[in-house]
Parts: structure tokens; C-alpha cells; sequence
């Protein structure tokens, strides 16, 4: 009878299983969280460079960027002639050509809480596109605020916000 009772696990025991599948569990949950930032992180400097490339695309054919409006858009579709606002979510296409099917948003942002990037420009050969980046200890912000110092301080000097977590992408 004494075997009998011997075959199971002891109470003390278990806790001890579930309290290490507890740790790792919180462990893979801080991973995953970090892994999903970086992510957000990438496709921000991706769609950041992307915009850049189609913006270069109307420049050449437009002999000049687009303006910018005062809520940050791009003044650039309809035709060369008579541009509007694009919309971010939207496509970026005048009459003759399409520049971007479509304006990407940011990655955390949904139809209830849209959040999109800014794009700034008062003159036609210069443009700065902006958008926050989540680790404000990365290196590459303040590269690139280096890197657009002019066209950061006039979007500054025209009332635009602006934070140390800005990562930019201009043409000067």
C-alpha cells in the first residue's frame, strides 16, 4: 500500500512546475513585444523610403515636389496643372501617372484612431517627411534630424510639432 501512495507528484512539486512555466512564460511575452516594436520600427523607415522614391517620381515630371497643406498631406494628385490633396491610406496618382497605388499609415494606426505621417514642404525642391519613432534612444533620429536640419526648422518655423523621438526623410 505505501507504493501506492509514492506514484503522484507532491503538491510542492507542482507549484514548482508551474511557477517556472510562469517565468517562461513572461519571458516569450516581453520577447514578442519587443520583436513586434521593432517591426512597427522597420516598416515606418520603409514606407518612409518608399514615399521618398514616388515623391522623386512627380518631381521628375512635375519639375518640382508637391506642397504640402496645413494638416501635413501631399498637394499632388488630379493633374500637374491643378493638384489636390492626397490622402494617406489613399493613392498617390495624378492624371497621367500613378506614383503610389497606395499612401501607406502608420503601423499602429486603425480606422477609429488613424494615425499617418506628416509631409512638409513649401518649396518646390525641398521636402521632409515625418513620422515618431517609438525608441527614442535610436542613433538614427538624430542622424536624420542632422542630416534635414533645414527643412526641420522651417516645418518648425511654419507651427508644425515636433519631439525627439522624429525620424526624417527629406530632399534638400
Amino acid at each position: 500500500m505505501i507504493n501506492l501512495l509514492k506514484k503522484g507528484f507532491t503538491l510542492i512539486e507542482l507549484l514548482i512546475v508551474i511557477a517556472i512555466i510562469g517565468i517562461l512564460t513572461a519571458l516569450v511575452t516581453t520577447n514578442l513585444q519587443g520583436a513586434r516594436s521593432r517591426a512597427r520600427y522597420t516598416r515606418r523607415k520603409s514606407d518612409l523610403r518608399a514615399i521618398e522614391q514616388s515623391l522623386r517620381l512627380y518631381y521628375n515630371d512635375a519639375k518640382g515636389f508637391p506642397v504640402s497643406d496645413a494638416t501635413y498631406h501631399i498637394v499632388g494628385c488630379g493633374s500637374l496643372a491643378t493638384p489636390t490633396v492626397c490622402s494617406w491610406g489613399g493613392n498617390f496618382s495624378t492624371t497621367s501617372s500613378v506614383y503610389m497605388s497606395t499612401l501607406p499609415t502608420d503601423p499602429l494606426s486603425s480606422t477609429t484612431a488613424p494615425t499617418t505621417y506628416k509631409y512638409f514642404s513649401n518649396d518646390d525642391n525641398k521636402i521632409l517627411i515625418i513620422t515618431k519613432l517609438e525608441n527614442a534612444s535610436d542613433s538614427d533620429i538624430a542622424d536624420t534630424q542632422t542630416r534635414c536640419a533645414n527643412s526641420y526648422s522651417d516645418y518648425k518655423a511654419s507651427g508644425g510639432s515636433s519631439t525627439l523621438t522624429d525620424y526624417l526623410v527629406c530632399a534638400e
